[in-house]
Formats: C-alpha cells, sequence, structure tokens
C-alpha cells in the first residue's frame, strides 16, 4: 500500500509498545481525499470498531488498518522518519491524494466537489466556516450545507447568493439554482 522506511517502523512499533495494549493498532485515513485539502491522519484504533471496508496490512511490532476507499490515494505513498532537532516526526509523502484537476467531460457532481474544497472552502475558512455539497438534483439544483462559522451566520443569505450561488453559476452555466439546507438556528458557533 506504501512503503515504510525501516527507521519509521521501527519508531511506531516503540511508540505502540509503550502504549502495553495488544488490541490497539494503527489506521491510516485521508481527510478530503480526493481535494486539494486532504490530509493524511495516523491513529490509534481498535480493529473491532472498524468496519469491513478497512484492509489490515502487517508491519513489524505492529498492525495498519487503511479503507479500502482510500487505496487510490494511498497508491506510492512514503513513511519517514524526519529529524527535527531533538524531536522526530513520521512524515508521509501521499502524492495521489489530493487527486487530480477534474477534467472538461467528468461529471458536474465531481466539478462542483473539487471548486467547493479548492476555491469556496478555503475563502469561507477565514471566518472558521465550510460548505459542502448535499446533492445536485435531476432539475440540476445544487444543494448545499454549511457549517462551521456559517451556520446560524447571520450574512449566510449574501454568502450564498453573492459569493457561493455566483461563483458555481458562472463556472457551470447548466446550473438551475444553488439552495442551502442547513440549519440556521443553531447559532453556536456563527460568525456574526
Amino acid at each position: 500500500m506504501f512503503s515504510i522506511s525501516n527507521e519509521a517502523e521501527a519508531y511506531v512499533a516503540d511508540l505502540f509498545e509503550q502504549q502495553d495494549n495488544k488490541d490497539l493498532a494503527l489506521r491510516v485515513d485521508i481527510e478530503k481525499a480526493g481535494t486539494p485539502i486532504a490530509t493524511v491522519t495516523f491513529n490509534f484504533c481498535y480493529p473491532k470498531d472498524l468496519d469491513n471496508n478497512y484492509e489490515q496490512f502487517e508491519y513489524k511490532g505492529f498492525n495498519t488498518y487503511i479503507d479500502k476507499n482510500n487505496f487510490q490515494f494511498l497508491k506510492d505513498s512514503e513513511v519517514l522518519l524526519k529529524d527535527e532537532g531533538t524531536n522526530k516526526k513520521l512524515t508521509i509523502t501521499a502524492p495521489n491524494a489530493k487527486g487530480e484537476v477534474p477534467k472538461d467531460d467528468a461529471p458536474l457532481e465531481e466539478k462542483i466537489v473539487y471548486t467547493i474544497a479548492t476555491e469556496i472552502s478555503p475563502q469561507l475558512a477565514s471566518h472558521g466556516g465550510y460548505v459542502e455539497l448535499v446533492e445536485i438534483t435531476k432539475d440540476l439544483d445544487v444543494i448545499l450545507n454549511f457549517g462551521g462559522g456559517c451556520q446560524g451566520c447571520s450574512s449566510v443569505k449574501i454568502t450564498l447568493k453573492d459569493g457561493v450561488e455566483a461563483q458555481l453559476m458562472n463556472l457551470y452555466p447548466e446550473i438551475r439554482s444553488v439552495q442551502d439546507v442547513t440549519d440556521h438556528s443553531h447559532k453556536e458557533n456563527a460568525y456574526m
């Protein structure tokens, strides 16, 4: 799946030995796989808590579990141990994690997800917000859900109409409308 240097493998095995829990394993996941903001994460896990989509990989001193949906994104990845002064840090180079820019003939959903990840959500992140695609209806209505600082924000209607909708409809004129299905009654994290 991915290559791991001898130093990194020994380092991780030592971390597991320090836990003194034979039931623990390492789960490798990718958040936002296939988008420019993809990040690879390493976490301790209990294999019994994972669904059947995770496959086991054995290393010296520990087992790793990876979701089969992420195999393509972890292809050609390399885990190394880097020295940072007196500290050591695991690093992973995952050249396929971020995916590729959708081609012109890619499905509309793929293009919109990519645009949201690369252009829209980074703009909203400055206010602690984000938006995600819920669905595209057969009538080409784009249904979105806002979260973080955008959920419950008093400016979300302006953000939707003047920002998100304008941007998406400019790029994809076949879209009929852009709609928000977020429950904005929850205002705990709202930006405004």
